[in-house]
């Protein structure tokens, strides 16, 4: 998918400004370590441009080597972008600046024979970090392919075409594919590292339940660099796991965050709206199909709130919700025939609502998203209603065969959202 866009380098220049200033008193934060992780998952074709994220990130003013702000990397890159049958090692660095100079020091190493999609080498990763600075608060920006709240390997097999080249193969994994448009500009996802094997290439991915589970420590904000995880099923999964959680509802282009303003997650106080808008307005100023950008940053504490009002509604609307389908003008935030994401307001909007359920609705939305914007049209897609979130929509989910996809309402019944909401039963 394309990659996320300029919105995060924004945030990531800021935070590399605060990062390199003395620690100042009366200040909530010196008094503690605080430690930003970039989290890159590169083996696959956004490697060139994760690298060029990382460039950018170190050219910026990095802490200084004494500064209680601690900037991380893990990165796992392939040689190229297409080639995946020479494996690589990935490395956790840390990052300092002093006098213009740029210091790495490697605090792990991870083998080649591992992914960084895999939950394992994340909870290793992480815990590394946390051991290292055991009584720090902590911010983690994870980049590469995404896929929303989606299974591991439904995304890359999500087309009749993909199930049948699935099936001949001797792997059980999924096969390798991104949705790619030659005459659009490249986007990636969340957590898809691409595996060689037998002269074919799978993906590697993980699901949104087992990164929370490889989540070892709790995190001030968790920014995902990556298409299609604004989700209210990936906030609320990850909802006890980070105080805010920012990411986009439609795809990512490549480019992603704009990480010369890392400085707004280095500071004493981090900005993650201040990141967040600074990668919205770079996009917003740009022209044609590049002016594409949606994000969102959503404030745990206020998801359960948003959770009973939706279960009532849900339970209210059962009926109507049902005969909704991909005709019925819903806000979409997919391309192509991967119908799994729609606007969740316009959802219960579209299903009948009142106009005193649809205000309650409204103030529970406002009760966790502290900061929305969108562009309006994301690669064609035009964006009219922007609740800030997006939601399944179990009626406009069809298999090959044209029938409800009973196989991924299975895995939608294990999601938290789902259990909180019943919003397939």
């Amino acid at each position: 998918m394309f990659k996320k866009i300029t919105a995060i380098t924004a945030v990531l220049t800021g935070l590399i400004f605060g990062g390199c200033t003395k620690e100042r008193p009366g200040r909530a934060f010196p008094e503690k370590e605080f430690v930003t992780i970039y989290y890159c998952a590169g083996f696959n074709n956004l490697s060139s441009d994760i690298r060029k994220n990382v460039e950018i990130l170190k050219a910026g003013d990095l802490p200084f080597e004494e500064s209680r702000h601690k900037m991380l990397v893990f990165s796992h890159f392939s040689v190229g972008n297409y080639d995946y049958s020479t494996l690589t090692d990935s490395h956790l660095v840390l990052y300092t600046k002093d006098f213009g100079r740029i210091k790495a020091d490697t605090l792990l190493t991870i083998d080649k024979s591992r992914y960084a999609t895999d939950p394992a080498v994340m909870r290793e990763v992480l815990a590394t970090v946390r051991n290292l600075y055991p009584d720090a608060h902590y911010g983690l920006v994870v980049s590469s392919h995404g896929t929303g709240w989606l299974p591991a390997g439904k995304y890359s097999s999500g087309s009749v075409v993909q199930m049948a080249r699935r099936r001949q193969s001797a792997s059980e994994l999924p096969t390798y594919r991104y949705h790619a448009d030659p005459d659009s500009p490249k986007v990636k996802t969340f957590g898809a590292e691409v595996k060689h094997e037998n002269s074919t290439n799978y993906s590697v991915e993980m699901t949104i339940q087992s990164m929370a589970k490889a989540i070892p420590m709790h995190l001030d904000y968790l920014l995902f660099d990556a298409c299609l995880m604004g989700g209210i099923e990936v906030a609320y999964e990850l909802k006890d796991v980070a105080d805010k959680i920012a990411f986009s509802p439609t795809e990512v282009l490549a480019q992603g965050f704009d990480y010369s303003n890392i400085s707004y997650l280095l500071a004493d106080e981090p900005s993650i709206e201040g990141f967040c808008k600074l990668y919205f307005d770079h996009y917003n100023s740009e022209s044609g199909s590049m002016r594409s950008a949606t994000i969102s940053v959503v404030r745990s504490s206020g998801l359960d709130a948003l959770a009973d009002v939706c279960a009532d509604m849900f339970g209210k609307y059962r009926s109507s919700i049902d005969t909704l389908s991909l005709n019925s003008g819903i806000q979409r935030y997919f391309r192509s025939n991967y119908h799994w994401f729609f606007d969740m307001e316009d959802i219960l909007v579209k299903a009948g609502i009142t106009d005193e359920e649809k205000a309650a609705l409204e103030n529970a939305l406002d009760g966790c998203i502290s900061y929305k914007a969108a562009t309006p049209q994301f690669l064609g897609i035009e964006i009219k209603n922007y609740s800030g979130l997006s939601m399944y929509l179990p009626s406009a989910t069809i298999d090959k065969d044209g029938k409800i996809d009973a196989q991924l309402n299975e895995f939608y019944r294990t999601l938290a959202w789902n259990k909180a909401t019943y919003l397939v039963e």
